[in-house]
């Protein structure tokens, strides 16, 4: 592996000297607080106050690990002034985590019980002050479905395929490691699916959190909302949200991790915090690392020079490296008279992506490549008021990203890595070529409110602010007939979202509601030119509202219904309007989408033996947004003018054995264009979208399987895309059988992006007393063809394997 000079190694160097300080800031910090150890005894119980046997215990720092008796029982010896985090997980219950002080936790040498909820969790609201806030968030009329990071946080596995899993998701990617990606969420997607970390939307951290950089060991869990998005998230989601939760922890820790896979895949984290003895001041530091050749085999056309026949070709992709750095620091201050917490963050990363190709496979590239870094302040402030009944959010965010494409080959090459130079080819991304440098400035400030009304009521407000601003240069661009680079002139874009909800306990324990109403505003305000190098000035500004209403019924403690309909409204985002500066391009007439979106889901489980899960939806959008390919290079954000779906998705856990649970759901969405005025495309489906997906798995899991208090865990799975299409078809030609799910289009096997099917196994070891965890995967076990996004192939067969460390 290799490492570019200059502003890389710099980063570098000041990563590694701070990561250097602040371990042994930890060290230094745990050798001064020589405390006397106490025995703590703790008890397990469920909802019906019986003791729950084998339950695994994990409590940091220290890592340890230890079951509970057939009582329900364990002890542990632990520093009586530290605060420390416990994890429990017992089968046939939710996992639990909470935090605790030793010092708090002796009564008389009486146990201290912590209860756990059924495996899908206590429904009735009669015990909503004993659920924690994922709980909660999963049972709320407008309500999340959770993917907790916990338990794979010692699996070799990416969270890109995590949330692949989940019903009604479809992550789509168009290659390797680094490769940018578009999320399918029940008949939205790409940006009407807005991305937040930590209620924040991501926007201001660039490719920095993209979902395939991000390592799973640096966050808690992540919400994905379908539909309706409540109101403290603060955006103009149309179809949904994704919220990435980093982990909250009220102690010292320090966590690493390594993982290893093929094409030279290589990527680590770190994350570390020091809290002092009272609690009350806090640092930290999370950082990670990502590194691949992408050197992956795919299949590609390649025409003859001489006869001009095209045919596919097997070779490796040769010009796909992408390597990735990532640091924050923070500290700050909790539980204060002035300040229930203040917490400042400096961000900086840099990243580095060869192209090997454009938006489609038809070309190859061998030289072009993209970079990006960026340094990123931000400010958190949280304050309660009139006894916690009020409650002030305040966040600040000022960045400067800088991205530079770099396309000087002067010639072109084939799929087998040959090089052809041409004095008319100063670029393989454009003959013109490309050295374009450009800045983004961002200013962000979002300010939430949130006062209890009384014990059945709370009201709630969200207002957000977006500025953003770049300019650039690029000496083999474009410029003005009159002299000047069309890059130099600066490009606008301010956005305003402002919401305000009531939540109401209409039926005590039976009926919930959540009103919403939302304002939104932009102007956008940039310069192009046209074809003949004249300036082309375009300016926008557009003021709506939107209204959304989600209601919760709870039929008994382990069944509910919630129903949320809304009409709201989209803008475009800055990317979309002003392209990424590399492979996407601009477009400065970009409509809005508008649509009116219908939710209905149902929700039973069975404790300790099944639970399921039901939701249908139905949507009707003008000006949908969607990206679409350009020239076999670029890509394009592009309005369509009508689309309406209905579609459903369903989850089903089942309980086999203590130690074994079966997994699966799946997806039909049936999205289709209206009013085109073209027979040939009135009623098609939505082109370059998966219209049914499904996963299957088995997941095992055995205490005490090599030695007393270690844990091995297996897995098997299964994911299913049925085949769909690059361009629209006329319906007259779609498959035959029911709903489209069995025989094959009437068309050109060219614009089919065909069935697939991929197997993954993965193993988990965790030894009895120790830091470290282990995990191995193998992803597409029998080396399928995956196609994803524009029928871009996606890497085969690749084994990986991670070591994590916890202290």
């Amino acid at each position: 592996m290799t490492f570019k000079k200059g502003n890389s190694i710099t980063f570098l160097n000041y990563f590694a000297l701070s990561l250097v300080f602040f371990c042994v800031l930890i060290q230094t910090a745990s050798a001064q607080q020589k405390s006397k150890n106490v025995l703590i005894k703790g008890l397990i119980i469920n909802l019906q106050n019986e003791p729950v046997s084998d339950a695994f215990i994990q409590i940091a720092p220290g890592n340890k690990r230890m079951l509970t008796d057939k009582n329900g029982l364990f002890s542990v010896q632990l520093t009586e002034e530290k605060q420390y985090q416990i994890f429990i997980k017992a089968t046939g219950y939710q996992n639990l985590s909470t935090n605790f002080s030793a010092v708090n936790m002796q009564e008389n040498g009486q146990p201290i019980a912590w209860q756990l909820q059924d495996s899908t969790g206590e429904l009735s609201d009669v015990k909503v002050n004993s659920l924690n806030q994922k709980q909660k968030l999963a049972t709320a009329p407008i309500k999340a479905q959770i993917v907790d990071l916990k338990a794979a946080e010692g699996q070799s596995v990416s969270l890109i395929e995590l949330l692949n899993r989940s019903a009604g998701v479809k992550i789509r990617t168009t290659g390797g490691l680094g490769a940018s990606n578009q999320i399918l969420l029940n008949g939205f997607q790409n940006k009407a699916v807005r991305f937040f970390k930590d209620g924040i939307p991501t926007d201001y951290l660039g490719a920095a959190f993209d979902l395939g950089a991000v390592p799973v060991n640096l966050l808690d869990h992540v919400e994905i909302y379908k539909g309706v998005v409540p109101v403290f998230l603060g955006a103009d989601a149309l179809g949904g949200a994704v919220n990435l939760v980093s982990k909250d922890v009220n102690h010292s820790l320090l966590n690493a991790s390594y993982q290893f896979g093929s094409f030279n895949t290589h990527r680590a984290t770190v994350n570390g915090v020091y809290y002092s003895p009272k609690g009350h001041f806090f640092a930290g530091i999370n950082a990670y690392m990502n590194y691949s050749d992408n050197n992956y085999k795919v299949e590609v056309p390649v025409t003859d020079n001489e006869t001009g026949i095209t045919s596919e070709i097997n070779t490796n992709i040769f010009h796909g490296k992408y390597n990735s750095y990532y640091g924050e620091a923070f500290a700050g201050f909790k539980d204060l008279n002035w300040a229930d917490l203040v917490k400042l963050s400096i961000t900086g990363y840099n990243i580095h992506r060869d192209f090997p190709f454009g938006a489609t496979m038809d070309k190859a590239f061998g030289k072009a490549k993209g970079l990006q870094n960026s340094l990123i302040g931000s400010l958190l402030y949280k304050k309660s008021f009139l006894d916690h009944r009020l409650n002030w959010e305040q966040f600040f965010v000022a960045s400067r990203l800088n991205s530079h494409t770099v396309d000087t080959a002067g010639g072109h090459y084939d799929w087998y890595g040959n090089f052809t130079a041409n004095p008319s080819e100063f670029g393989e991304l454009s003959d013109m070529g490309s050295l374009a440098k450009l800045h983004y400035d961002y200013l962000l400030s979002r300010t939430g409110l949130a006062y209890k009304i009384s014990g059945t009521q709370k009201l709630s407000a969200n207002v957000v602010f977006n500025q953003f601003k770049r300019k650039g240069a690029d000496p083999m661009g474009y410029e003005f007939k009159a002299g000047g680079d069309v890059l130099e002139v600066p490009a606008t874009y301010k956005k305003l979202i402002a919401g305000l909800s009531l939540e109401s306990d209409l039926l005590p324990n039976r009926l919930q509601n959540n009103l919403i109403g939302k304002f939104y505003h932009y102007t956008t305000d940039a310069t192009d030119a046209d074809y003949y190098g004249n300036p082309v000035n375009t300016q926008n500004s557009r003021s709506a509202w939107g209204i959304a209403d989600g209601i919760k019924v709870t039929l008994n403690n382990y069944s509910f219904i919630n129903l949320s309909v809304e009409t709201a409204l989209r803008l475009p985002e800055q990317d979309e309007l002003f392209g990424d500066g590399h492979l996407k391009l601009s477009n400065f007439d970009l409509q809005p989408e508008r649509s009116f979106n219908l939710n209905l889901g149902y929700k039973i489980i069975k404790p300790q033996k099944w639970s399921l899960e039901v939701n249908g939806f139905f949507r009707h959008t003008n000006h949908l947004i969607l990206l679409m390919p350009l020239n076999l290079i670029y890509s394009q954000s592009q309005n369509v003018d009508e689309v309406k779906g209905k579609g459903i998705d369903a989850d089903l856990g089942v309980f086999i054995t203590q130690w074994l649970q079966a997994t699966g759901n799946f997806t039909y969405q049936d999205l289709r264009l209206k009013n085109t005025g073209y027979s040939a495309t009135e009623g098609a489906r939505l082109k370059n979208t998966p219209y049914f997906f499904a996963n299957t798995g088995l997941h095992g899991s055995w205490h005490n399987f090599l030695k007393k208090a270690d844990f091995l865990t297996a897995y098997w799975l299964f994911g299913y895309v049925r085949e769909y299409y690059l361009s629209y078809i006329p319906k007259s030609v779609e498959p035959d059988g029911f709903l489209g799910l069995f025989g094959r289009a009437r068309i050109d096997a060219r614009n089919i992006i065909p069935d697939q099917q991929i197997h993954t196994i993965g193993l988990g070891y965790e030894p009895a007393h120790s830091p470290f965890k282990l995990g191995l995967e193998v992803k597409d076990l029998f080396d399928t063809q995956i196609f994803d996004q524009f029928k871009i192939q996606n890497p085969g067969r690749s084994f990986s394997i991670k070591v994590s460390y916890s202290l």
